[in-house]
């Protein structure tokens, strides 16, 4: 679309609404200036700072994915239990601030609905407007279209994010469990080699139980971790961290 075009329908807007009192600012995109209500500044504005928001996710979805192939060597690497709490302390964190986006996003969605009642207002039904004034008119809605439908697919995007976070907690807390089992089984082994008293033997039992016991509880928190991705809609083959994620559960532990 030529500047001259966008000017023609810019400059027809401005005439359309002058008398409804509609503020209009002069923005610079691309070395080239076009007009834009007020509203509609403070939209571009919002949509600018969804990018930026855009790109902090990406930064800290790289960095949870960083944590995630720390968390999946849990068994090679001894961990205490004041690690692990920091470890959930963190991705609480990051849920924290995954929320406090979600506000921005609710905002511009407040804003881009404002927008559509100016547009209407502007935008008089059975009115006599241009070719350029139609076009433009279609323009913004197809605009408002494609921004709300990434701000909806965005809030899908985070609950998920939010459901496999606590899912890996769960699994981080089986990690410890099995370890300190298995702890509990090699020192009993080690120390009682000779003993055949039979109260050492029933332990040794109950302490094999509940091994197995918390070995299918790992097993049904892997179940539900693969059944919510695979179950969700997400098209996980073009995720990387979802697609890394299932590779990790789908390893013996």
């Amino acid at each position: 679309m030529s500047l001259k075009f966008i000017t023609e329908a810019a400059n027809l807007l401005l005439k359309t609404t002058l008398n409804a009192n509609v503020g209009f600012t002069e923005i610079s995109i691309n070395k080239e200036k076009f007009i834009f209500t007020y509203k509609e500044e403070e939209l571009l504005k919002l949509v600018e700072r969804l990018e930026l928001l855009k790109k902090q996710q990406r930064e800290q979805e790289y960095a949870l994915q960083k944590q995630q192939q720390i968390s999946s060597s849990i068994f090679a690497e001894p961990t205490d239990e004041v690690e692990l709490k920091k470890r959930i302390d963190e991705k609480k964190q990051i849920l924290l601030d995954l929320k406090a986006k979600n506000l921005v996003k609710d905002k511009a969605v407040e804003c881009i609905e404002t927008g559509r009642v100016i547009s209407t207002t502007i935008f008089l039904e059975g009115s006599q407007l241009s070719p350029q004034a139609l076009c433009l008119k279609d323009m913004i809605k197809e605009r408002d279209r494609l921004v709300i439908e990434i701000l909806n697919s965005h809030q899908e995007l985070l609950k998920a994010q939010t459901e496999l976070m606590e899912l890996e907690q769960d699994v981080i807390k089986r990690h410890r469990d099995n370890r300190q089992l298995m702890k509990q089984i090699i020192d009993m082994r080690t120390s009682n080699s000779d003993d055949s008293d039979s109260q050492d033997a029933k332990m040794v039992q109950r302490t094999k139980k509940e091994l197995v016991s918390a070995r299918a509880k790992r097993e049904v928190i892997r179940n539900v971790l693969q059944g919510l991705i695979l179950e969700s809609g997400i098209d996980w083959t073009e995720d990387e961290q979802l697609l890394n994620l299932l590779l990790m559960i789908g390893e013996e532990l």
